[in-house]
């Protein structure tokens, strides 16, 4: 996954905690949906506001994401029940606090954004994504395809994080 756009190195961070311990962890590049292509494009290059967010949402769903999907077809999205909420991940230096240099190239790393389960399970989950809406009328800008199927048990956390630069 994420092999083919080599100049977008944006790796997630995803991690399964019980009782603050990591009992499970993945890391790797992201999926760079079309969307999100045409976002990047469109808004710096072109300057088409219609393609600026306000903000990203981090989300989590029980499907096989491909490059070619929009955010209107992501499928099995956990609903509110159980403490279930898409993420605000804000596009300031709130969201993304740090910048730094990493490897002579300028990187990005968002904050943490964490799901927790209450009263019940948050899942399975397969994949998580990154949105410009909390509903499916934004764009999918990119996914990670987690290694293992998840349930975020009651009690249980999810905390997702991404490392973003251009090389």
């Amino acid at each position: 996954m994420g092999k083919k756009h080599l100049w977008f190195d944006n790796i997630w961070t995803v991690q399964h905690k019980r009782n603050g311990v990591v009992i499970w962890e993945d890391s790797g590049r992201n999926g760079l949906a079309d969307e999100g292509e045409e976002a990047i494009l469109e808004l710096y290059f072109r300057n088409d506001p219609v393609f600026e967010p306000t903000e990203f949402y981090v989300r989590l769903c029980n499907d096989t994401l491909v490059e070619t999907d929009v955010l209107g077809s992501v499928a099995n999205e956990p609903t509110a029940d159980y403490g279930y909420a898409p993420q605000l991940l804000e596009r300031s230096t709130v969201g993304f606090p740090t910048k730094e240099l990493n490897e002579g190239d300028w990187r990005l790393v968002s904050k943490e954004v964490t799901f927790i389960a209450s009263g019940g399970d948050i899942g399975p989950v397969t994949t998580a994504y990154l949105a410009t809406t909390l509903d499916n009328t934004g764009k999918l800008l990119a996914f990670r395809t987690l290694s293992l199927t998840r349930t975020v048990l009651s009690g249980d956390e999810m905390v997702v994080q991404m490392r973003i630069k251009l090389s």
